[in-house]
């Protein structure tokens, strides 16, 4: 990844960065709009309002994806420095975005082991049900299934092959419920943290629905970015 800074006009900031795969520029722009902005620390600060343009390129893809941001507030700090905190929109023109999505689908079309495409995601996710339970991140999504991570020295004692799953996630189109059981687990090792698959049962046709639009990212949920997940019978009784 490189990146690359431009004052293109009054009042607004350009900045250029460079992917060389088109799963890790995704899976940046869905953490990027998932967390909804973010907060940096400069030399040198910049009127409220400003605006903020990250253009997300790729090799293989003519037109980069856009993040807009905008300057919401800035915080004088010690020794002339500035916390400036950036608000994310995802922007209006979906031409780049499109692009790598079917670049990422069009590379996955040949794969044996998998039957459909899936997108690289960076979403948090809490077992709510679970006092102290470790934080999990859906890391991959696709029509059959979902890849998680968790933050823990080891997998927690729920998660095990056959046991029932359930992710959910409030879109603008409504509860996005999605069903399966875990089909493998990865204990993880010093510098990989421990991952589970699950694949999913028949969806209802409202969660089938939407998560067509999650996956092509045209119905997004509200920042920040937040999934429940649930296991054996929690996730039995949550079943629609």
């Amino acid at each position: 990844m490189s990146q690359t800074a431009t004052n293109r006009a009054q009042g607004e900031v350009r900045l250029k960065v460079a992917y060389k795969k088109p799963e890790a520029l995704l899976s940046e722009y869905t953490r990027s709009i998932g967390r909804g902005g973010v907060t940096l620390q400069t030399q040198k600060s910049l009127p409220v309002g400003t605006r903020f343009v990250f253009e997300m390129h790729n090799p293989g893809v003519a037109a980069p994806v856009e993040v807009v941001g905008e300057v919401v507030r800035v915080t004088p700090q010690p020794h002339g420095r500035f916390m400036i905190t950036v608000k994310y929109d995802p922007g209006q023109d979906r031409g780049g975005l499109d692009a790598v999505l079917q670049r990422i689908f069009d590379m996955q079309e040949f794969e044996k082991l998998r039957r459909y495409p899936r997108i690289p995601l960076h979403l948090p996710a809490m077992e709510e049900e679970t006092p102290f339970a470790p934080p999990f991140f859906v890391r991959d999504l696709s029509r059959g299934g979902v890849g998680l991570e968790v933050e823990a020295p080891a997998l927690p004692a729920s998660v095990k092959v056959g046991m029932p799953f359930m992710l959910e996630m409030d879109l603008a189109l409504g509860t996005m419920m999605l069903h399966g059981e875990v089909a493998w687990t990865s204990a993880g090792g010093p510098e990989v943290l421990p991952t589970f698959g699950v694949n999913f049962g028949t969806l209802s046709p409202d969660s089938a629905e939407r998560l067509e639009k999650l996956l092509s990212l045209e119905s997004m949920p509200p920042p920040p970015w937040r999934a429940r997940v649930c296991f054996g019978m929690d996730a039995v009784m949550r079943m629609p």
